[in-house]
C-alpha cells in the first residue's frame, strides 16, 4: 500500500509597498514602533512575511516579526551594505 504524498506548497506571491516582488532573503525596510527597521526575509506565509531584524550599534540583537507585506519596501544590496558598515560596533 502506497500513501498518497500531497504536492509540496507553493510560495505565495507577495508584494512591497512599490508592488516589486519579495522573496525570500531579500533585505527590507519595516516600521518598528516609532523606528524604522531593515531586516532579512526569513520565511513567506500565505498572509504574512517573517522579517528578523539586522543588528545596529544601539540594539545589538536580533528579533523576528511578522508583517504584512504592504508595510515593507525592498532595499538593494549596497545600500545594507552601508548600513551595516556604519551602524556595525
Amino acid at each position: 500500500m502506497s500513501q498518497k504524498q500531497s504536492p509540496p506548497k507553493e510560495i505565495p506571491v507577495h508584494r512591497d509597498k512599490l508592488g516589486r516582488k519579495i522573496e525570500l532573503e531579500n533585505f527590507v525596510c519595516y516600521p518598528s514602533s516609532n523606528n524604522l527597521d531593515i531586516g532579512k526575509v526569513v520565511k513567506i506565509t500565505p498572509k504574512m512575511v517573517l522579517v528578523s531584524r539586522i543588528p545596529d550599534k544601539y540594539r545589538k540583537w536580533g528579533g523576528e516579526s511578522r508583517k504584512y507585506p504592504c508595510d515593507l519596501v525592498l532595499v538593494e544590496g549596497k545600500d545594507v551594505t552601508m548600513y551595516i558598515l556604519r551602524n556595525s560596533a
